[in-house]
């Protein structure tokens, strides 16, 4: 029992966003037959990978992690989600998708209040430029985070660069690097703060977990499954051995 009603104790996910409805259950089969929630490019055999992209323009597009993305939204509130995404849908427990190392993301505003910061001069030092990205004295707050971040890459290089041989120092910076990227750079999330509720940009209304690679699960794990109540006699047929929550949407 809980004792809130804005957050829920399980986490869900959304099936066929872009499919026909037939093709949205048949996948929601499939997915609950293979054991298997995967993002792009759908191989549980490969290793989940974080791209960088050093001359992305925005915020977030500089890192791309291949993930599965959950919705903390309790099951009274999702009609709004739903009309975004899909009526097909399947939860897992806070407690299992913690486990495998699900965590929220870290919600940054596009249009928030302006930041200062400072417009560095370029040095030259031995031949070679040791200028950072410029930007502009005064940015939004998405805008300073992309900066920002592409200056960390920039110094990190550099530091790389200077460290030689020195094989515990480079061990100790690629620690260093890897655990920003993996651990704070691909859970950052940009959204338009001006939006309306329903708008499909609004992303802060999904509260939304990330998890950095593949989902592997057994029947068992699933806490509930979410479709339209006419597929319900097809659901039981497709899948008897189902005995978790099944609920209409």
């Amino acid at each position: 029992m809980t004792r809130q009603s804005y957050v829920s104790r399980e986490l869900m996910h959304f099936v066929g966003r872009h499919e026909e409805e037939e093709e949205r259950f048949q996948l929601l089969v499939q997915i609950l037959r293979s054991g298997w929630l995967l993002h792009e490019p759908f191989n549980p055999a490969r290793s989940s990978r974080i791209q960088i992209h050093t001359e992305a323009r925005t915020l977030e597009d500089i890192i791309s992690p291949e993930m599965t993305c959950f919705a903390d939204i309790p099951i009274d509130d999702l009609s709004l989600h739903m009309e975004k995404y899909s009526s097909f849908g399947i939860s897992f427990s806070k407690e299992f998708l913690v486990r495998l190392g699900a965590n929220p993301v870290f919600y940054i505003v596009k249009n928030g209040s302006v930041v200062e910061s400072i417009k560095r001069e370029k040095v030259i030092q031995d031949g070679e430029e040791l200028q950072s990205p410029s930007y502009q004295e005064k940015e939004t707050r998405d805008q300073f985070f992309h900066h920002k971040i592409i200056e960390y890459f920039y110094t990190m290089e550099r530091l790389k660069k200077k460290v030689g041989n020195d094989d515990q120092l480079t061990h100790l910076l690629q620690e260093m690097d890897d655990f920003l990227v993996k651990n704070i750079f691909a859970f950052l999330k940009p959204f338009d703060a001006s939006k309306a509720d329903g708008d499909k940009n609004n992303y802060y209304m999904e509260r939304e977990w990330r998890l950095v690679g593949n989902v592997k699960f057994s029947l068992s794990d699933v806490r509930r499954v979410l479709l339209p109540e006419k597929y319900a006699k097809d659901f039981r047929k497709e899948l008897p051995d189902f005995y978790g929550q099944i609920s209409f949407t």
